[in-house]
């Protein structure tokens, strides 16, 4: 299958790739901020990403055909600047596809292969994603597809398996007693987790423009997408919460592998966790394979060099799989280390990123008309 990719496949990509961090980041973090009103923080992210989407259409008015997220950065801001912009946010993205393979091969340890060193699983993985990266962003979009209706159905079986043990009185209070409301600052920190997700499903968006089909953008299904995947954020939090309880839940690396880890399928199949957990590796992947090629097109353009040449690519691609690597072998030596860059570096550096720095860039071509 060839030509220009369509608005439903960029969304179901979007989804898939971001599967992965919402199980990983999302349920203890806004558990841990709001406690049981964490399914709530998922709904009240919908109006300020609905804001960011509105900026992303206005960036997809003014794109040439064939254009990506360097080539914008590079006429938004022309010269100097724009090459050391480009330069910025390749070097991001390669940081964040290092974490997704540190993350990734945490998680294959802890469910099921307690003994194997990460690196193993990094290398294996960082090779894989390289060699999909250099398939295309239309490619990879398409891998998306055939991947997104097992993915789907996966946490679709989990969680309606696990409704049996939801506990109630962990998301309503007892009858009769007083409702109290959540407090500011922690909506406040669970909202903020939720709209890291959701911008970085916009973000991600923009990664795949150029081999988005001419005019094939519609804001209002844009819109509709995001405000789906807040709901699914809200009942995975819901359900979490209902199983294990807002407190044991905060404390959880990966609340949602615990929660497979105890489903019983009508009294045959005890242990499906090395099967969710294989399955999951498929949207790492992804991610990993779309960051790498992107930073490697950010480098390539923060070197002047035109895109498309059979030198510079290549070159720049290597140069972000070793960023990549010594990343992943380096940052977090530990499950410890790993905890708190997932906590804090990481989705502090994706909202500077994606609320800060790449509007700016854009805002600047916007004013200035080159955009």
């Amino acid at each position: 299958m060839s030509g220009p990719i369509r608005q439903n496949q960029l969304t179901g990509a979007v989804w898939l790739m971001l599967l992965s961090p919402a199980l990983r980041l999302f349920p203890s973090v806004s558990a841990e901020a709001a406690g049981r009103w964490a399914p709530l923080c998922a709904l009240l992210s919908v109006l300020p990403a609905g804001l960011y989407l509105a900026l992303a259409r206005r960036v997809l008015k003014r794109r040439l055909r064939g254009e990506g997220v360097s080539e914008l950065v590079r006429r938004a801001l022309p010269g100097r600047r724009g090459r050391m912009a480009a330069l910025l946010l390749g070097l991001w993205l390669c940081v964040y596809a290092g974490f997704i393979l540190r993350s990734g091969a945490d998680r294959l340890i802890l469910a099921v292969y307690p003994e194997t060193p990460p690196v193993f699983f990094i290398v294996t993985m960082l090779l894989a994603a390289l060699f999909a990266a250099t398939a295309g962003e239309g490619g990879l979009v398409r891998a998306a597809m055939l991947l997104l209706a097992a993915a789907g159905l996966t946490l679709a079986v989990v969680l309606l398996f696990s409704l049996g043990s939801v506990q109630w009185d962990n998301l309503l209070p007892p009858p009769g007693a007083a409702v109290k409301p959540p407090e500011a600052a922690g909506l406040a920190r669970g909202v903020l987790a939720a709209l890291d997700l959701l911008l970085g499903g916009v973000f991600v968006g923009t990664l795949l423009l150029s081999e988005l089909e001419p005019g094939g953008f519609s804001p209002g299904r844009g819109f509709l997408s995001l405000s789906a995947f807040a709901l699914v954020l809200g009942l995975l939090s819901a359900e979490l919460i209902g199983c294990f309880g807002a407190a044991l839940t905060a404390r959880l690396a990966w609340p949602f592998f615990s929660l497979v880890r105890n489903l019983v399928f009508f009294r045959s199949i005890e242990r499906i966790e090395a099967l969710v957990v294989a399955l999951w590796v498929f949207p790492d992947f992804l991610i990993v394979a779309l960051f790498l090629r992107q930073g490697a097109r950010c480098v390539t353009a923060s070197l002047g060099a035109r895109w498309g040449t059979l030198r510079a690519f290549p070159a720049a691609l290597g140069l972000c799989a070793l960023a990549a690597l010594v990343f992943a072998l380096t940052a977090a030596p530990d499950g410890e280390t790993l905890q708190r860059l997932s906590r804090t570096l990481i989705p502090a550096g994706n909202l500077l990123v994606m609320l800060l720095f790449f509007p700016a860039i854009l805002g600047a071509g916007l004013r200035s008309g080159r955009l």
